[in-house]
Order: structure tokens, then C-alpha cells, then sequence
């Protein structure tokens, strides 16, 4: 009977060990799978980030100054349609002198002059990318993400710099062109008519567009 005992017991210990050896292991898989899984997500956030950031920057800056003379207007109320018409009439004109959409209270977008602002090139964007790469370049290893920090920085910094080189002129009132026509901001003569000039005597007045200069200056 003891040997049969002893036989029993040395079972037990032998599936015990190989119970708790079975859930180390399980635990550890799952430990694993976890920080894997916490990896992978936030890999897919950089990736992200990283891709959205320069064009992010890019367009916040080059029509930034156009909504802020949006801003006292039923712009906001319009429908989502009106609003992409807007935007798409913004970045081109500004970037071409070009505009799509005509038709409709598009708030003057359809006379978006082109402009060139070198002075635009220092904004928050390049200051934010600037900083960055200082924060990549110090000589600090214990600081985080600094690969990372540096591949974003770079990325806005020069969204930034493209957008503000093509963003309005600071030379002509924004709130002015805003108060004088709250409805439609291009169909002013008289705003249009001080825009030009002002334009004009700061060399960023484009002549191929002669007739739409102005409204969002």
C-alpha cells in the first residue's frame, strides 16, 4: 500500500509541475501577445501621424488667414458639400491662382488670387518642426521617441514653410474685406480695388488675375 501511495503521490507532483509549467508558459505567450499587440498599435499611430503631419501643417497654414475672415459670416452653417467647394477653391487658388467651383454663395473663395509670402515661411508649424529636431539632436540618450520626434519634425517643418510661402500676405486687412462684405467677400469692388493696391506695392499681386485679386487678403 505504500508503494502504491508513493506511486500516487510522484503523479500528483509530476501533473502539478507540469500544470504550472503549462500556465507560466501560457502567461508568458500572453504577456507577449499583449506588448506585441501594444507595439503593432503603436506603430500603426506613428504611421499615421507621420503621414498626415506635413499635409496637416501644409494646409492649416495656407488657408488659415482665408477662415479667419470666415469667421463672422454663416460659413459655419453651410453644408458639408459648401465647405469642400470653399476649401478646394482656397488651397488652389492660392497655389495657382486657379478655382474650380463658381456657382453658388461660395463666400468669395471663387476669387482667390494667387499669392507668394516668403515672410509666411516663419509660422508655428516651421517653429513646432524646428524644435522637434532640436529635441531629436540632443545629447541625451535617456529622452524618448527622439527618431520618431525627428521624422515627424521634419515632415511638419516643411509643410509648414510650404504653406506659409503660399499663404496670404500679411500687407492687406483681412478683417476689413470681412466687415465690408459679410455675405460674399469677393463681390466688393471697392475692397477688391485696396487689396490690389496693397498687393501691388508689395510685389504679390499676381497679373493673371487681374479681375479676382484680393478677396481673401
Amino acid at each position: 500500500m505504500a508503494r502504491r501511495s508513493t506511486r500516487k503521490g510522484g503523479r500528483r507532483k509530476t501533473a502539478r509541475r507540469a500544470y504550472s509549467g503549462l500556465r507560466r508558459r501560457t502567461r508568458r505567450r500572453t504577456s507577449r501577445r499583449k506588448t506585441n499587440g501594444a507595439k503593432s498599435m503603436g506603430s500603426k499611430i506613428y504611421s499615421l501621424v507621420k503621414s498626415a503631419s506635413p499635409y496637416i501643417a501644409f494646409t492649416s497654414q495656407l488657408t488659415q488667414k482665408d477662415y479667419s475672415a470666415l469667421e463672422n459670416t454663416s460659413y459655419k452653417n453651410e453644408d458639408m458639400a459648401t465647405k469642400a467647394k470653399i476649401f478646394a477653391n482656397i488651397v488652389t487658388g492660392r497655389l495657382t491662382g486657379f478655382t474650380a467651383f463658381k456657382n453658388g454663395n461660395l463666400y468669395g473663395s471663387e476669387t482667390t488670387p494667387f499669392t507668394i509670402n516668403p515672410s509666411g515661411v516663419a509660422n508655428k508649424f516651421t517653429g513646432i518642426g524646428v524644435a522637434g529636431l532640436i529635441y531629436k539632436n540632443l545629447p541625451i540618450k535617456q529622452l524618448p521617441q527622439k527618431q520618431k520626434v525627428g521624422e515627424i519634425a521634419k515632415r511638419v517643418l516643411l509643410g509648414g514653410a510650404l504653406g506659409g510661402l503660399f499663404d496670404a500676405p500679411d500687407n492687406t486687412s483681412m478683417s476689413q474685406t470681412a466687415s465690408s462684405s459679410p455675405q460674399v467677400l469677393g463681390k466688393h469692388m471697392s475692397v477688391i480695388q485696396q487689396n490690389r493696391s496693397a498687393s501691388m506695392q508689395r510685389g504679390m499681386y499676381s497679373e493673371g488675375n487681374d479681375s479676382t485679386a484680393g478677396s481673401f487678403n
